[in-house]
């Protein structure tokens, strides 16, 4: 009985759970680094699914230097920024209306005339100072 116990015990430790993924995701990051210096891109690892064996994620290498993630503490309200994102334009641009818990809702500022700014909440890692 003893050793059925001691082999689930140190079968547990090597599961995988939240707490080993993020552990695994910041160590990741720094492993990559040097490989974003000699080659000129940035490297970022897309959203890992996993269960106790194993886990899966996808990773993208893109050219150009690593953009650095903002938190809402490098923002205040009245900024204007852009937003870093494959569907907004890179030459819109939106003023910091309210920053929240997680997310800074924007207003776009520079429309077409007649045209109204709409509103968006956006995570601070896609804002860009502008």
């Amino acid at each position: 009985m003893r050793r059925e116990a001691k082999h689930l015990l140190i079968k547990i430790k090597v599961m995988l759970n939240k707490q080993k993924v993020q552990e695994f995701r910041g160590e990741f990051q720094k492993a990559v680094e040097q490989l974003e210096k000699d080659f000129g891109v940035a490297i970022s690892l897309g959203a890992i699914s996993f269960n106790s064996n194993e886990l899966r994620a996808k990773m993208t290498a893109k050219v150009g230097s690593p953009v650095v993630r903002a938190t809402k503490n490098d923002f205040q309200v009245g900024d204007i920024v852009g937003i870093n994102h494959k569907k907004v334009n890179s030459n819109d641009e939106f003023e910091i209306i309210k920053i929240n818990n997680k997310n800074i809702k924007v207003k776009a500022i520079n429309v077409g005339d007649g045209m109204i700014g709409g509103m968006i909440n956006v995570s601070p890692s896609l804002l860009v100072k502008k």
